[in-house]
């Protein structure tokens, strides 16, 4: 079984962003989105302008821009990186963590693995939920500069 990481969180957080499960060389390295070709942290450069040289500075744009960050899946079987080889997952108590922080407004899902699983645990909760293209560089289903407006589309539209 692989064990994903514990949540970012901000003080006062606003908005939770959920990936489905972190990649082999995020596991790794221990850092979320570890994988040099993933496309989430540039685009948070390019939204809020922070520097992403080391994972300190990653972290602090989560900090900083009133967020969590975590995963839906605690830990799964999985061979490689793909969320398709997910299997057996287990969630993380996302309602949990909702109930210490009922300031979240919103859910950004990162990918449709993300988005189908929250849906199926979670689709209770009474959170607005949003479903954005997975920043994985293996999601070649949109142009990155489509990818980067629809993030960043979201994440102006909150006061981060």
């Amino acid at each position: 079984m692989l064990k994903g990481f514990a949540p970012i969180i901000a003080k006062q957080p606003r908005v939770m962003i959920l990936g489905s499960m972190p990649s082999v060389t995020s596991l790794e390295k221990e850092e979320y989105y570890g994988f040099a070709h993933n496309r989430f942290w540039k685009i948070l450069h390019a939204q809020f302008g922070m520097p992403i040289a080391t994972y300190e500075q990653k972290k602090a744009i989560i900090l900083t821009h009133h967020m969590i960050l975590w995963d839906v899946i605690g830990e799964c079987e999985r061979e490689g990186s793909l969320d398709s080889a997910i299997r057996n997952e287990k969630v993380n108590p996302i309602d949990e963590l909702l109930e210490a922080y009922p300031e979240i407004s919103i859910i950004i899902c990162n990918g449709r693995k993300s988005y189908e699983l929250f849906q199926k645990h979670f689709a209770h909760l009474d959170k607005q939920v949003i479903y954005l293209p997975s920043t994985s560089n293996a999601n070649r289903t949109i142009k990155e500069d489509a990818l980067f407006a629809k993030w960043m589309q979201v994440l102006s539209a909150y006061d981060l």
